[in-house]
């Protein structure tokens, strides 16, 4: 089943609330890290994040070793939900962040 949107809490009465449940609990899943993050916690959070990067390096081909993506995971989640990119890793303003053309154009 493909929805717009998360209602965890309304697949969970679909789900369990019934004798006979028309959706098996294990197969829910979201790709709205924060919907997962509010609704099961930090743990389902961060293998969420694990597994749509992995899913986004598979497209391309591209072997990736779990413990990294892990790593990148388990920095996502350890104070607050961040984007991954410099600024929010380093504190770096955006203005002070290098392109490759600068870059290039400095080391040449």
């Amino acid at each position: 089943m493909t929805t717009n949107g998360s209602n965890f809490r309304g697949l969970w009465e679909v789900a369990c609330g019934t004798e006979e449940p028309l959706i098996e609990a294990d197969d829910i899943y979201s790709n709205d890290i924060y919907a997962i993050l509010m609704t099961f916690g930090v743990e389902m959070a961060r293998a969420a994040i694990v597994r749509e990067m992995s899913r986004v390096f598979g497209v391309y081909n591209i072997d990736v070793d779990i413990r990294h993506l892990e790593l990148i995971a388990d920095y996502m989640v350890s104070v607050e939900m961040i984007s991954l990119n410099l600024a929010a890793i380093c504190g770096v303003r955006r203005s002070r962040v290098a392109t490759t053309r600068s870059t290039a154009r400095e080391l040449t």
